[in-house]
């Protein structure tokens, strides 16, 4: 049988809408692989996605429970093309490297309003006229742009090996997002999703231990600081708190609660016991400890 593959692309049908318990609405896709997926209506109402079309989508994410996230193709844009936009005015903001810059709100086919860094060696365009911008990604139904290279070449930061960190400030991103901006070792400035590190307890002021995990293709860092918590490798007794069944494909989410409090959800193909489980920790990402059972 087909196993469909994260950043690869495939036609899938759309067999129709659900409303689920929480009343939130999906569609259920059927892929090449005859398995079901759910796809949020919410991120996608205005694609005229309906019952019986196929609808060619990327699979942008299979997470560490094996949840597949589909991108169904965007009816107006594409990766990597440049369209015309208007200009709905402009807005301060940090960048990745965590530096304050102007950044130009344009309006996309759908009525978002779109942040868009804003080229220093360029005129601030007027609202009301149109630029040309490049389509750099399309992820949950929301179009990021670029207009200026936004290369950087600072790879003194070993991947793998800790450094010290300490935050700077706290700041809105060009997504909309808030994060942490932190110093390196040598003065230069980064950023770190608040929404994943929140939980840490950090705030400004605060020193920790982080790695480089890698670096992107244009030569930002991802950065994972050290989990006050939990370690790669190390086995955690976790209560089962609840669990529910999936009627797309028949498997089984449980909710677990460990002792710190802090919930989680793994997916499992075997109906639970109620009582505990034993989890090792594969790995920490974004903050959370991936796991599994055991």
């Amino acid at each position: 049988m087909l196993k469909i593959r994260e950043g690869k692309e495939y036609n899938f049908l759309v067999e129709k809408e659900l409303t689920m318990p929480d009343n939130s609405r999906h569609f259920i896709f059927i892929g090449p692989d005859k398995n079901k997926y759910l796809v949020p209506q919410s991120r996608y109402s205005n694609y005229g996605i309906s019952s019986g079309s196929v609808i060619k989508c990327l699979v942008d994410r299979v997470n560490c429970k094996g949840e597949v996230f589909l991108e169904p193709e965007n009816p107006w844009y594409k990766r990597g093309q440049s369209y015309d936009f208007e200009v709905a005015g402009t807005e301060e903001r940090i960048d990745n490297s965590g530096t304050s810059q102007i950044v130009t709100i344009v309006i996309d086919e759908s009525g978002n309003r779109i942040p868009v860094p804003q080229a220093k060696s360029k005129p601030v365009p007027r609202s009301g006229s149109k630029i040309s911008l490049t389509v750099e990604r399309i992820t949950k139904g929301r179009i990021y742009l670029v207009s200026v290279s936004r290369a950087v070449n600072d790879r003194r930061l070993v991947p793998g090996r800790n450094y010290e960190f300490v935050i700077e400030k706290i700041e809105r991103g060009m997504d909309d997002e808030d994060y942490f901006v932190v110093k390196d070792p040598s003065g230069n400035l980064h950023t770190i999703a608040r929404e994943f590190y929140e939980y840490y307890g950090y705030s400004v002021g605060t020193r920790f231990l982080g790695k480089i995990i890698k670096y992107n293709k244009n030569g930002e860092k991802t950065i994972e600081p050290d989990n006050p918590f939990y370690k790669p490798g190390s086995v955690v007794r976790m209560q089962i708190t609840g669990f529910k069944e999936n009627s797309i494909n028949s498997s089984f989410t449980i909710d677990l609660k460990d002792k710190f409090g802090f919930t989680h959800c793994i997916e499992t193909p075997v109906r639970p016991e109620s009582g505990y489980v034993r989890c090792r920790i594969t790995m920490i990402k974004k903050g959370k400890p991936l796991l599994e059972l055991l």
